[in-house]
């Protein structure tokens, strides 16, 4: 299957006019609107019908996915279907919740949640199935599981069957509103990826249109989303300074590797090293580089 079908079809998404919110409702027609949406996404994923995937999941996780697939030089959207198993049934589960704040919604259940290991090995968990409100409809988003072991109270309290307050945190609260569906990104010449550590400062990557996650006094790995090509390329950082570090040292550094798809685990090519002088940086730097 190629690419174009699905890229077009996610442009058309982006262009789609907004939806009217949901009822803030926690009923019976909500949760069966939510399962039916998370049905129709499991039963695209089983059956490795890229167009069911599409009209089934939210504008935001199919952008999404789909730049990070390319970005990777990876098959899109043959790659979304190449995990091993299917996506977990909800037979067997215990229904916590089902909540819908404005335009998101999520239902979140317990009980041993079937990934194709082994029966036996399987423990009791909670999953969360996240929605959101999209042309008319639900539309499945992603999914979390938190393991209890942790917190064998909570662990406890569920498998009696009693109520618990971890629900009512923010965690499990959904937010009103879905993320902007990002723009698409370039189809790369090259996988790419950094090694970004940042200590006294806050730091933000931009490469390609894209803002990467900040990084506040610690390390950080990332591909990078629209790659690399041929000839000229650049990277920017801005940084804030924060708080000095316990140890009282401040650095930033980024490092920038070509990496060869056909070797996993062959380290990457470095084609850029940048650390700020004494650790003192600048507000903002922009570093032009050239891949061959």
């Amino acid at each position: 299957m190629t690419l174009r079908p699905l890229v077009l079809l996610a442009a058309g998404l982006l262009a789609s006019l907004p939806s009217p919110a949901p009822a803030q409702s926690a009923g019976p027609e909500l949760t069966t609107a939510l399962v039916n949406a998370y049905g129709h996404w499991r039963d695209a994923m089983i059956r490795k019908d890229a167009r069911g995937w599409a009209g089934a999941i939210t504008q935001y996780r199919q952008v999404v996915t789909r730049n990070q697939l390319v970005s990777e030089k990876q098959a899109f959207p043959d790659q979304v279907f190449a995990t091993a198993g299917d996506p977990p049934s909800l037979d067997g589960l215990r229904l916590l919740e089902a909540e819908a704040v404005g335009k998101t919604a999520h239902l979140v259940y317990f009980g041993k949640v079937d990934l194709g290991q082994d029966r036996n090995l399987l423990k009791d968990t909670v999953l969360k199935l996240k929605f959101g409100f999209e042309n008319g409809g639900w539309k499945y988003d992603s999914n979390r599981f938190t393991n209890l072991d942790t917190a064998p109270e909570v662990l406890k309290k569920l498998q009696s069957g009693k109520k618990t307050d971890f629900l009512d945190t923010p965690e499990f609260t959904p937010p009103g509103t879905m993320p902007p569906p990002p723009p698409l990104c370039r189809v790369p010449e090259f996988k790419g990826g950094y090694k970004l550590q940042s200590f006294g400062y806050e730091t933000q990557v931009l490469m390609n249109g894209f803002d990467f996650t900040l990084v506040e006094d610690a390390l950080d790995q990332q591909v990078i989303i629209g790659g690399l090509v041929t000839g000229q390329n650049e990277i920017t950082l801005r940084m804030t300074p924060v708080p000095t570090p316990e140890n009282g040292k401040t650095a930033v550094q980024i490092r920038i590797y070509k990496l060869d798809v056909t070797q996993p685990d062959k380290p990457g090519t470095e084609i850029l090293r940048w650390e700020a002088p004494d650790g003192k940086a600048p507000k903002q730097i922009t570093l032009p580089f050239t891949v061959k």
